[in-house]
């Protein structure tokens, strides 16, 4: 290849690296990008080949490489049990559970495969599972004063703070919808708002949902809100109280009243507390989701939270 087609080729290939970057750095509004996977993952050492390198009943790893492969017992061997014993995650997961095993081992080093498949490094697969599996302590959430749907006695409960004006919390909402659909015996989401400073309509749009609120119709109308996110502005609003049939004098007053007002800087309060640093933010059984906000990554933490 001449060296003007190389050097053509590879400015081609930063450009995309590049897209990627950019894409993966914005996953939520107002928060620092999270540190980007482009580390290599570290070559196999000598001692790969002595640890234990079968994996526990019930853990397909066929997906992964045989690199892949190296990098996940690498991890497995090193990683300490979950469940507090003196053994090695993948020692503990292979235990017999009548006998101390533990199960949430096992579910550790399924989320470990599914980073290492993703390419995560040692220390990103380490700082993730920390996250999810290692500082358990459930937060206190008042949702009191929040809209809920779902079944109320469901054994799993979601809560979500958003901002109306974040591209990202829109984006959430058929997750949401999805999981409800899916686990709607088992599931339950309130709604905290969260507005951001730097989105100009934002505050007043939860407001306006708060409002809406007042008159049993929050859902209706947060869902033409998330539909009008661009155009949000006072007269939008009012329209949009119209279109879904609220009394729209009785939506002015609460709409200016100290209580609704009261309600957004609550849930914001509540938020700045848990020290949110992005929209949206779920919290799952009071502990915060870590994961990329798809549907099969929500998925699988209502799962195991499921077979606790």
């Amino acid at each position: 290849m001449r060296p003007a087609k190389i050097l053509s080729f590879l400015a081609g290939v930063a450009v995309l690296v590049g897209v990627v970057v950019s894409i993966l750095g914005f996953a939520a509004c107002a928060k620092s990008p999270p540190p980007a996977n482009s580390a290599p993952l570290a070559v196999a050492s000598a001692s790969d080949k002595a640890a234990d390198t079968t994996p526990p009943p019930g853990l397909d790893v066929s997906k992964l490489d045989d690199f892949q492969k190296k990098v996940f017992f690498r991890i497995a061997n090193t990683e300490a049990s979950l469940c507090g014993q003196a053994q090695s995650l993948l020692a503990s997961a292979k235990a017999d559970t009548s006998k101390g095993g533990c199960r949430r081992s096992l579910s550790g080093l399924r989320y470990v495969a599914r980073l290492v498949e993703q390419g995560y490094t040692d220390s990103e697969v380490s700082e993730a599972l920390a996250k999810r599996y290692r500082d358990t302590t459930p937060k206190a959430i008042d949702v009191s004063a929040a809209p809920m749907k779902g079944n109320p006695s469901a054994k799993v409960t979601l809560v979500e703070f958003a901002d109306y004006e974040c591209p990202h919390c829109k984006r959430l909402q058929p997750v949401l919808r999805q999981i409800l659909d899916e686990f709607h015996n088992d599931v339950k989401v309130y709604f905290k708002h969260y507005p951001l400073p730097q989105h100009t309509n934002a505050r007043l749009a939860a407001e306006a949902a708060v409002a809406a609120q007042q008159q049993q119709k929050f859902w209706q109308f947060q869902d033409m809100l998330w539909d009008k996110q661009d155009e949000l502005g006072p007269a939008e609003i009012e329209k949009i109280a119209k279109e879904s049939g609220l009394d729209v004098t009785k939506f002015r007053q609460d709409l200016d009243s100290q209580a609704v007002k009261a309600h957004v800087q609550k849930d914001r309060s509540d938020g700045q507390a848990l020290g949110l640093q992005a929209t949206p933010t779920i919290y799952i059984n009071g502990r915060e989701y870590t994961d990329p906000k798809d549907t099969d990554s929500l998925r699988e933490w209502i799962k195991e939270e499921l077979a606790k």
